[in-house]
């Protein structure tokens, strides 16, 4: 690929004595067609900390990039021994073809289904869509902040965020986090590493596509970490496991996105466009053309549902329901991009009279969702102290003179002799008072 070609081919013909890469030569490298797409990679490594550094490095006036070493020696290690050998796993042969057969039968359908499981929940927590997750995935999504607890299960701001990145960039997230939540899962790593390089060698980069008919053997000599990694990897819907006395695994279509870049937001916003299912009108009617259940559920945190047919249902961007995504932290900016990442191809067919797009959700809805949002924003509420009952009026006055000094007075009513000050300043006062 050209993620791993980047990394391994400049390093080894260009390396200095600090183990930098020169970012001169990395643009040199790349056709000059592709260097956008090259781009895109190195920032897809940096997030991954595979290039290490917010910035470059500046070496002898040439920016240099640092590739993390030990997956450079990984890496290296890989191409001279294999990838098989390196993450050590192994190829079953002896597994007989109607068990094959059986088990790559709509592997990428079936892996699908399990990732959308998972957004399903995370779109819109209930008793029923819960069925369908562990309890670490439960833990993950708290502890990440993507879903609040207070009573009733609820998406939060960043949860919402979640769903509007691109397939590879949920992954990817999904997986970090995990990581972070366990200890000691080097081996785990090198398995994810290893089982997305090989899914992007024998796929054809669809979601739907075959991944080859090779099982993994399923070692027993595994850790339980190891093995528990494993079970939730099906349950992700990233290996696919027929039963597991069968001592084997397959890989699936949805491991691809482990090795595939689609970083930028207008990259993942075209690549959506090509499948969008959402018209909005300027009378803030929704038509989703979609039976995903899984979309209609998105749509539905934000939209008022009326109607709902086989292949298409009708939504209303009412006041109401917008407000009670605003009321869990979803904001109006996310609302927005939601609907311009997932436009119908037909709102992009008009062009003004300048040959430019016209916007795929109109600006009147726009703006009014925007003004939606400010009204939530003309009182701000902050915890404040009072003082009252004062003895006499020279006692009100010096208090409130102080106050005013102090930048800490937030209102007063000098007919009843009231005050009310920040919170940080209560302590102030307490102090000054009791001296």
């Amino acid at each position: 690929t050209v993620v791993d070609s980047s990394v391994s081919l400049p390093a080894l013909r260009y390396r200095d004595e600090n183990n930098s890469c020169f970012y001169s030569e990395w643009r040199a490298w790349s056709a000059p067609d592709f260097e956008i797409t090259m781009m895109n990679h190195i920032d897809g490594l940096r997030k991954l900390k595979i290039i290490t550094g917010n910035e470059e490095v500046i070496i002898n006036v040439r920016l240099a990039l640092d590739i993390f070493p030990v997956y450079r020696r990984a890496y290296l290690k890989a191409t001279r021994i294999g990838l098989c050998k390196a993450s050590e796993l192994s190829v079953v042969t002896d597994c007989d073809e109607k068990t094959r057969k059986s088990a790559n039968k709509d592997l990428g359908k079936k892996a699908t289904e399990r990732w959308e499981c998972i957004l399903h929940y995370l779109a819109l927590p209930s008793q029923k869509s819960e069925q369908g997750v562990s309890g670490t995935t439960k833990m993950l999504f708290r502890s990440a902040g993507l879903i609040s607890y207070d009573g009733d299960i609820e998406i939060t701001s960043a949860g919402f965020q979640f769903l509007l990145l691109s397939r590879s960039e949920q992954i990817w997230t999904y997986l970090l986090h995990y990581f972070h939540m366990q200890e000691g899962l080097t081996q785990i790593f090198r398995l994810t590493l290893y089982s997305g390089n090989t899914s992007a060698r024998v796929a054809n980069g669809s979601d739907k596509g075959p991944v080859g008919s090779r099982a993994f053997l399923i070692n027993e000599s595994w850790s339980e970490p190891i093995k528990d990694f494993l079970m939730h990897l099906r349950e992700l819907g990233l290996v696919f496991i027929r039963k597991r006395k069968d001592g084997f695994f397959f890989l699936t279509p949805l491991l691809n996105h482990l090795t595939s870049i689609s970083y930028t937001s207008e990259a993942c916003i075209e690549n959506r466009n090509q499948n969008g299912f959402v018209i909005v009108e300027t009378n803030y009617r929704v038509y989703a053309y979609t039976d995903s259940t899984l979309q209609l559920a998105i749509l539905s945190t934000f939209t008022e549902m009326l109607y709902r047919f086989n292949d298409m249902s009708v939504g209303v961007l009412s006041r109401e329901a917008v407000r009670r995504a605003f009321q869990v932290g979803i904001t109006a900016a996310q609302i927005i991009s939601f609907l311009r990442a997932n436009a119908h191809p037909a709102t992009y067919a008009v062009t003004n009279g300048y040959g430019k797009v016209t916007q795929s959700v109109p600006i009147t809805v726009a703006d009014q969702i925007r003004l939606w949002e400010d009204e939530r924003r003309r009182l701000v509420f902050c915890n404040a102290a009072v003082y009252s009952s004062f003895e006499s009026e020279k006692e009100y006055f010096g208090l409130k003179g102080y106050v005013n000094s102090q930048d800490i007075l937030l209102w007063s009513d000098d007919a009843q002799r009231l005050l009310v000050i920040t919170e940080e300043g209560h302590e102030s006062v307490k102090l000054s008072l009791s001296l």
